[in-house]
């Protein structure tokens, strides 16, 4: 499909060009941009034009009734929430470009709801983008990111847009937030525990931001997803250590000190055991593909001890770690807090040694998913 961006107002739209942003996600729909000049020259083939005061989403490429309109030779007016688009063939959308009058005439059919968004007024932007952010939630996301933390999230993704942040500007938020966390966790007292939770909550629920500023504007990368589990893994391991520090601190026991060095040390283990498989396994740099291998290991093998496991890592994913610890925090018992990772760890480790061979099948599997789904 070829497309042209027509010229015009060029409005600010989740902190970026508006033609900046169409122009990504009509080269990621695998489309080419072009010139009003040179649409004549591709005849027949399949073509667009974009007005300057909408905002193209990606799930306009994938929908049924976009790509019925595509097929047709004559221009049609495709519609959503009061933003429209044309298409047809190339050399029929040259000359009604030569002849606008004509657009009065042209058929008009709706297409699916936030495939085009209307960005001709900042109340209109406003719309669209709590409509661009609430796309960007993941399959992967679990019941406390799709009920708790997103709603949040995207309030803090649409305050970072306002003010030009950027998804890697947002990681370095919740490192600061973690470190911050951190500190307070090495405090004694049952004050600075629920501060703990508090705040490691916080870090839970703005770790979403980044993603869904890079989703939003089409700037996803491998690097960021590096940066992103990188602070995920720090603010994991400062906080553990503060927590273990406010626990000495608080209790004055020998056993503390000597179960710290023990988690410590199961913690960074299964650390670098998980980077390895990421490494050889995952698509990205996130851990997340441990967690789906775990699940689908389960599924497919019917064995109970990776049932355990996949409930194990369930519990210990960041959104519904944070819930717990937050519960945690106000029964004062730092205590739980390092017994559950400790359990996380021997859990993690122990499923790395005994099923490494049908994670990494099932990792494999997870990968081939995408790719059989898409030639279906």
């Amino acid at each position: 499909m070829y497309t042209v961006l027509i010229e015009g107002p060029d409005a600010r739209f989740l902190g970026v060009s508006t033609r900046a942003r169409n122009g990504r996600v009509v080269q990621r729909s695998g489309a080419t941009l072009c010139q009003p000049s040179d649409l004549a020259a591709y005849g027949p083939h399949a073509a667009m034009l974009v007005p300057s005061d909408v905002a193209l989403m990606p799930s306009l490429f994938s929908n049924d009734t976009f790509d019925q309109a595509t097929r047709r030779v004559e221009p049609t007016r495709l519609e959503s929430a009061g933003a429209s688009v044309i298409v047809g063939a190339a050399s029929a959308l040259a000359a009604l470009l030569r002849e606008p009058e004509q657009l009065s005439t042209l058929a008009c059919r709706s297409v699916g709801a936030d495939t085009i968004l209307p960005i001709g007024t900042p109340g209109a932007r406003r719309l669209a983008t709590r409509a661009a952010l609430a796309s960007t939630a993941k399959p992967t996301d679990g019941w406390v990111s799709r009920h708790i933390n997103r709603p949040i999230s995207r309030t803090g993704s649409r305050v970072a847009l306002t003010f030009g942040i950027s998804a890697n500007g947002a990681s370095l938020i919740t490192l600061g937030i973690g470190l911050l966390c951190a500190w307070t966790a090495a405090q004694p007292g049952y004050g600075a525990f629920v501060a703990t939770g508090l705040l490691f909550q916080l870090a839970s629920i703005f770790d979403g931001v980044d993603g869904e500023i890079a989703r939003a504007t089409l700037t996803e990368s491998k690097r960021g997803a590096q940066i992103d589990t990188a602070v995920d893994q720090v603010t994991y391991g400062a906080c553990f250590i503060g927590t273990t520090i406010g626990w000495i601190r608080s209790s004055s026991s020998r056993t503390a000190m000597g179960a710290t060095l023990l988690i410590g040390l199961a913690l960074a283990i299964s650390i670098v055991r998980g980077a390895r498989f990421v490494a050889r396994h995952g698509g990205n740099a996130s851990f997340v593909v441990i967690d789906r291998s775990v699940r689908r290991a389960a599924r497919d093998t019917g064995r109970w001890p990776l049932r355990v496991a996949a409930g194990a890592f369930a519990l210990l994913r960041r959104d519904l770690f944070a819930a717990v610890f937050l519960l945690v925090s106000f029964t004062g018992i730092r205590a739980a807090v390092p017994a559950l990772i400790l359990f996380g760890a021997l859990v993690a480790n122990i499923t790395f040694s005994v099923y490494g061979q049908e994670l990494a099948d099932a990792a494999r599997a997870e990968r081939r998913r995408p790719r059989a789904a898409a030639a279906t």
